[in-house]
């Protein structure tokens, strides 16, 4: 599926912002290093601006090129691999020091390879060629193969302050990676109007319920509950004011309840309660309570139509052996809810016989 512009954008700068610490410290320890290996070649002062402009001014100025792009994830790309050239140009220009070329490169080509994968980590090899080739073209094969203890302690920052870098923006990545999944999961199963279980993942609850019931012949109740006349709520004070009242019965309700009993919204303005552990006179209380609650309670709407009453008609079914499966239940608990409403609704009616009770 395509993203918008915005989404785009929205994911390359978190990119961005997520490369240039490790950039900018990687470029600058970097050119420590190069720096140690380049003194004996004697350049001129031009070389050395340039040197120092690729390593401490180029990570700055490449960041808010990337800010003020309008595709900041393509362009960072790009800086990577600019990042690559200018590191074979650098090894060249050192005559090929082993320890400081192969640090350099190693740093640069991680980067690569942890903001794009094997892709991006072979277009690095490639620019890293290219960068090289033009170093050579410039400065010929002159070979500086002794690592004196200037270049080694140049390199130390390196070795120690970049892996510990790039551990820690990994480890607060996976951190942001955790908690995103957690939310994906958590919205995954909430209802996105009420905050209570979706009828799926509310399905999936009551049916792992019933395997345990099956096992241990404990009780266990559903009710279904319905708004009276919501209809003529959406149609007199709008939808956005039916939404409202969904949100405050749904907090209502589960103020009133325990927290092993679970609520979910069914669909519309239709809810699901299984109380564990219950059987069918206390389900029958316990719905003729919530029935009392609602009725009396206030439901406020920012929509100008003041405070709004509402009723609800309640069916009860207690699961039991004669049941095939939920959906056997469910049946039962929803023509136990039908023929509330048919009764004059704002009621509770009992699956298999219980006495109804009419509101006072």
């Amino acid at each position: 599926m395509a993203l918008s512009v915005k989404e785009e954008t929205g994911r390359g700068l978190s990119f961005v912002k997520r490369v240039y610490p490790a950039r900018a410290l990687g470029l600058g320890l970097g050119a420590l290093a190069v720096g140690a290996a380049l003194l004996p070649q004697q350049y001129h002062p031009v070389f050395w601006a340039l040197w120092a402009l690729n390593g401490f001014i180029w990570p700055h100025l490449a960041y808010f090129k990337a800010l003020r792009s309008p595709t900041p994830f393509q362009t960072e790309r790009r800086h990577l691999l600019f990042d690559s050239s200018s590191g074979g140009f650098w090894v060249a220009a050192m005559g090929f020091n082993p320890l400081a070329s192969c640090m350099i490169i190693m740093m640069l080509w991680m980067n690569n390879i942890a903001a794009g994968g094997v892709r991006l980590f072979l277009k690095g090899v490639g620019s890293s060629l290219a960068g090289l080739i033009a170093g050579l073209l410039i400065f010929g094969w002159h070979p500086n193969l002794e690592s004196d203890q200037l270049i080694i302690f140049s390199c130390l920052p390196m070795l120690i302050a970049y892996p510990v870098a790039i551990g820690s923006i990994t480890y607060r990545l996976a951190i942001q990676l955790h908690k995103q999944k957690e939310l994906l999961k958590q919205l995954s199963r909430v209802d996105g109007l009420t905050g209570l279980y979706n009828r799926h993942y509310w399905e999936t609850r009551v049916t792992d319920l019933m395997a345990m019931v099956k096992r241990t012949a404990q009780p266990l109740s559903l009710i279904l509950l319905d708004v009276d006349h919501f209809k003529s709520i959406n149609d007199t004070h709008g939808h956005l004011a039916g939404d409202q009242v969904l949100q405050q019965l749904a907090r209502l309700l589960r103020l009133n309840l325990r927290e092993s009993e679970l609520l979910g919204r069914y669909g519309g303005e239709e809810f699901a309660l299984v109380l564990p552990n219950t059987g069918k006179e206390a389900a029958y209380a316990t719905a003729e309570r919530l029935r009392r609650v609602v009725q009396v309670a206030h439901f406020n709407s920012d929509r100008g139509a003041g405070d709004l009453k509402c009723t609800i008609s309640l069916g009860v079914a207690s699961y039991h052996t004669g049941f095939q499966d939920y959906n056997d239940w469910f049946r039962a608990a929803d023509g136990a809810l039908y023929t509330a409403k048919e009764q004059g609704r704002n009621r509770t009616v009992s699956a298999g016989g219980a006495t109804d009770l009419v509101s006072a």
